[in-house]
């Protein structure tokens, strides 16, 4: 995943809680909650994509 990726999506969500979070009075707080899960979701695929090649290394050294 790449950085301009995660921005994209982080932007998606940051729009989708802000049309959320007016529908509640609080839009501002809508769009920084929205930003905000959506970046903890892309660190954590960005991590597991990290590990992940290592871990195919070693299931074909197992083979």
């Amino acid at each position: 995943m790449t950085a301009g990726f995660s921005i994209l999506i982080m932007l998606a969500s940051a729009i989708a809680g802000f049309f959320l979070g007016a529908a509640l009075d609080q839009p501002l707080e809508g769009a920084i909650l929205g930003a905000l899960i959506a970046g903890i979701g892309c660190i954590v695929a960005a991590i597991n994509e990290q590990k992940q090649p290592s871990e195919q290394k070693k299931n074909n050294e197992n083979v």
